[in-house]
């Protein structure tokens, strides 16, 4: 039995009163990863980037970007 015929076995065996609550769930899932797939070549290009940064150790902690911001604000 394949995942899909699986799924539609627990559906028909589910309470009518989760069946909108499982609805619901899947638009849910269904919306989230349609909007993962409109991320911009561009975008992933910085996502690319900003990864190799970060495991090269290119990067500043939050504590060291708010002192650098106050040094700033004090000038």
């Amino acid at each position: 039995m394949g995942i899909k015929e699986q799924l539609i076995q627990e559906i028909e065996q589910t309470p009518e009163d989760l069946i909108s609550e499982l609805l619901d769930f899947l638009l849910f899932i269904k919306q989230r990863y349609n909007s993962e797939d409109k991320i911009t070549e561009q975008e992933k290009i910085n996502i690319a980037i900003s990864l190799k940064d970060y495991q090269a150790g290119d990067y500043i902690t939050l504590e060291e970007y708010e002192e650098k911001i106050r040094k700033l604000m004090r000038k």
